[in-house]
């Protein structure tokens, strides 16, 4: 009787290991695939800040540009010099989706901010976060009080 539940378990165990690892496998994938969609420069399209739309002048100015997991961002509404950042994590299974950065310098260097981001096509996306990286956003958008910000990017051609 003991081998039978010895062997039952030792099954349980591997198979139990085995799911783990192939969705493991599975997100890296995906999260991969995600992160390529990212890649190249973008320009902005519009944005708001702590509830108020951001002037023209300052969107015309901003870009951003994605290598692997590097980040650089020129928005004059948030920083005067160029923004360098990691991206650490991109959560595909949350919706809406998550993309986790930290910033080298500008607002909340070293700090992990949590942005929630949709793609709108294989050429825009949206993303809404907090740069003070004391919350998550729960929604797109912002409102006075908040301290959030919206930007709205187009692909670069």
């Amino acid at each position: 009787m003991r081998s039978k539940f010895f062997v039952f378990a030792t099954v349980m165990t591997f198979l139990l290991s085995a799911s783990t690892f192939v969705v493991a496998q599975t997100q890296g994938k995906s999260t991969d695939a995600e992160l390529q969609k990212f890649q190249g420069s973008w320009v902005m399209v519009s944005a708001e800040m702590d509830g108020k739309k951001v002037s023209e002048e300052h969107i015309k100015q901003n870009k951003i540009t994605f290598v692997g997991n590097k980040v650089e961002l020129f928005s004059p509404h948030q920083h005067k010099e160029v923004i360098v950042a990691s991206i650490t994590k991109l959560d595909v299974t949350k919706n809406p989706k998550e993309i986790h950065w930290v910033r080298a310098n500008g607002p909340s260097a070293g700090k992990t901010i949590i942005s929630i981001y949709e793609f709108e096509g294989p050429d825009q996306y949206k993303a809404s976060f907090d740069p003070t990286a004391l919350n998550v956003p729960k929604k797109f958008g912002t409102e006075t009080g908040s301290g959030h910000i919206l930007h709205n990017w187009t692909r670069l051609k």
